[in-house]
């Protein structure tokens, strides 16, 4: 059997963190049915679990989003709402089922490329809002750093308790606190003596919640975040094209790098390229062979002889 955990998605990485924001770290079955992919990887993963049942829900005929209450009915095998023009209608028990983050476990997958020390121990600082995850160690600083995890910093009554934390615990250098929050909420958020970031910031991978030790750790010393790519996005030697983040059409030939580089460049420049400045050959197909031309041809149209992605 392998020990891999199961996969997440963007997804559900995108779920998990909208839910930590909220004032409390539930999600209920109503909402779990618009996202079942997520939810279901979430569950498998171990970070959302169930905890306890809603009393009410919205009507199920009445197109409302007024709650109802739940009465027990035999009929229904269960409980059920009533409708004025529905009558007894039977809620599904799945719907009334609440998730909650499993706090351990999702910590426990932030700070798995953190190379915290074996015998570390999570430690509540702020029941249910701010978490001592450990000493992280990041690139090659010759001393660990202490890192914390909060939740909605930027509420200011959240933010007068962890202030009070760190002067209950004060430390020599700054401490790291990630935040479950996006950055345009932390925008004006300062507390002296930390550094703040935003875990979306410094995922290893969109569908993972594992926070990027180098990351990090550039962001730590000032290090510019890197311009998203675009749609095209060409390697520096011009040997690898990757169409909207897909597989990388890879060039070998001079001739082949050089045509790629001014349709690349022509695309981002606004005009087209002719198939003179191109090949000798006449026609795309005959220059990048039958292979290439297949991965390149859905995204190149020609207008009056010049050549551009089309994307």
């Amino acid at each position: 059997m392998s020990d891999e955990p199961p996969r997440l998605s963007a997804e559900a990485v995108a779920l998990l963190l909208e839910v930590l924001d909220l004032e409390e770290p539930f999600l209920n079955g109503a909402v779990a049915e618009m996202s079942p992919g997520p939810v279901g990887m979430l569950r498998a993963s171990g970070l959302l679990v169930p905890h306890g049942h809603e009393i009410v829900s919205a009507s199920l005929s009445d197109h409302d989003d007024a709650p109802v209450t739940l009465i027990r009915s035999e009929k229904a095998g269960g409980l059920a709402c009533f409708s004025p023009s529905g009558g007894l209608i039977a809620v599904p028990a799945a719907r009334l089922v609440r998730y909650r983050v499993e706090i351990a476990n999702t910590l426990a997958a932030v700070a798995n490329d953190l190379a915290l020390p074996s015998t570390r121990l999570l430690r509540p600082l702020i029941d249910g809002l701010l978490w001592e995850i450990g000493d992280a160690r990041l690139g090659k600083r010759p001393a660990r750093v202490q890192t914390w995890f909060a939740r909605r910093l930027w509420h200011a009554a959240v933010r007068a308790q962890v202030s009070a934390a760190l002067l209950a615990r004060p430390y020599p250098r700054d401490v790291i606190i990630l935040c479950s929050s996006r950055a345009a909420r932390l925008r004006e958020v300062t507390l002296p003596g930390t550094i703040l970031v935003p875990i979306r910031d410094v995922l290893a991978a969109a569908d993972s919640l594992a926070v990027s030790g180098e990351i990090l750790d550039a962001r730590m010393r000032g290090v510019a975040v890197a311009a998203a790519p675009g749609p095209l996005d060409l390697s520096p030697d011009g040997t690898r094209l990757r169409i909207h983040g897909g597989e990388p059409i890879v060039f070998r030939s001079d001739d082949h790098i050089e045509a790629i580089r001014k349709l690349v460049n022509g695309f981002y420049a606004g005009r087209r390229v002719p198939i003179r400045e191109l090949t000798d050959h006449g026609t795309l197909h005959r220059h990048f062979g039958g292979v290439k031309w297949k991965l390149l041809k859905p995204y190149l149209t020609s207008a009056k002889g010049a050549w551009g992605f089309d994307l």
